[in-house]
């Protein structure tokens, strides 16, 4: 189970990550963000990793023009 940190983290990498799905201009998204938060604040390496990496590929399969949807 997670401790409250972790979950905090991965909340605010959730958050940060959706930043993709609203209209937004070119290249002004917080990706870049989102993985030196990640890489900072966990302790664990494959924590530092996966969480930024799998919250930044769930938000890109939910992208309308990932999905095929007009």
């Amino acid at each position: 189970m997670f401790n409250p940190r972790a979950l905090t983290l991965i909340t605010m990498i959730l958050a940060a990550a959706a930043t993709r799905l609203t209209p937004h201009w070119w290249n002004l998204t917080a990706i870049g963000a989102v993985c030196l938060f990640g890489g900072a604040y966990f302790q664990s390496k494959w924590k530092a990793f996966f969480v930024p990496l799998a919250a930044l590929v769930s938000v890109a399969a939910m992208q309308p023009d990932v999905l095929g949807i007009s």
